[in-house]
């Protein structure tokens, strides 16, 4: 390591060496969505080492965006999230590479263009964009790359990592492998398979979290999230990432899922 960025990262020396010091360095690793959970991810992954980001979202910050993103503020109101946060992280290790659009995942063609290069691809788009997320993990499958799907539930988060080798997202969300996605209607996704653990204390009746979840993977309404959730789903995130980077231990793939709550004070390996 060149001393600047021995200086920046003499810390994580101890629990990581210099060699995976260095493959942090040397890898790539892309963020859709910046908001909640994907802002936050962004931030975490520079301060690890990571040497280069492609991060996106189409979207810019609103008032109930502050309870809990990284840079949402009065001053970034109706401002691009992913440009707010790219000027936020980019002085963190100067010597990082980051990559910003402030375009979506709309075709096949922008899924090739966004993973290009990359190492591992993190999924943090809201909630019922379901035909973004399989043009990603379809280009992700391509390329040998591990996608991941990271939500905030409550005080709790969960991810979900898909070997390129295993489980396909439509397989996972059971629908048709290979579903033409230009020709497909709004894609149902059952509710078990987003929100597999339902937390205790959200809702007062079953009825009640099927009506609300249901809207919310609709995309009629915004989820019900903290800044606890998303913190918890960022730092999630970022250690499997850096699991996949180093291979510190064995990678938990789908079916399977992670899911902790702290409220609950629930951890879990659970099967979708």
């Amino acid at each position: 390591m060149d001393d600047i960025y021995k200086a920046i990262f003499s810390r994580n020396i101890g629990f990581l060496t210099e060699s995976e010091q260095e493959k942090l360095r040397a890898s790539s690793v892309a963020i859709a969505g910046v908001g909640g959970v994907g802002g936050l991810l962004a931030e975490r992954l520079i301060r690890l080492g990571v040497g280069q980001l492609k991060i996106l979202d189409p979207g810019d910050f609103e008032k109930s965006n502050l309870n809990r993103q990284f840079c949402s503020s009065m001053l970034t109101l109706g401002h691009n999230k992913a440009e707010v946060v790219f000027k936020q992280i980019k002085d963190i290790n100067p010597q990082a590479r980051i990559h910003y659009s402030k375009t979506g995942i709309k075709t096949e063609e922008d899924a090739v263009v966004f993973l290009n290069g990359c190492d591992v691809v993190v999924d943090a788009i809201d909630f019922g964009l379901f035909r973004e997320s399989i043009f990603m993990q379809r280009e992700a499958r391509r390329n040998g790359m591990y996608y991941m799907f990271a939500s905030a539930i409550g005080f709790g988060a969960l991810v979900a990592i898909f070997d390129p080798k295993g489980l396909t997202l439509e397989e996972y969300d059971n629908l048709p492998r290979d579903i033409d996605l230009s020709k497909a209607e709004k894609l149902k996704v059952p509710l078990e398979k987003i929100c597999p653990v339902v937390p205790s204390y959200s809702f007062s009746t079953s009825d009640e979290a099927e009506k609300i979840l249901g809207q919310v993977l609709a995309g009629e309404r915004g989820g019900p999230t903290s800044s606890i959730g998303v913190g918890l789903a960022s730092i999630l995130a970022a250690n499997e990432v850096m699991n996949i980077i180093l291979r510190k231990r064995d990678i938990v793939c789908a079916p399977q899922y992670t899911y902790v709550d702290l409220l609950d004070r629930r951890f879990l390996v659970g099967t979708a």
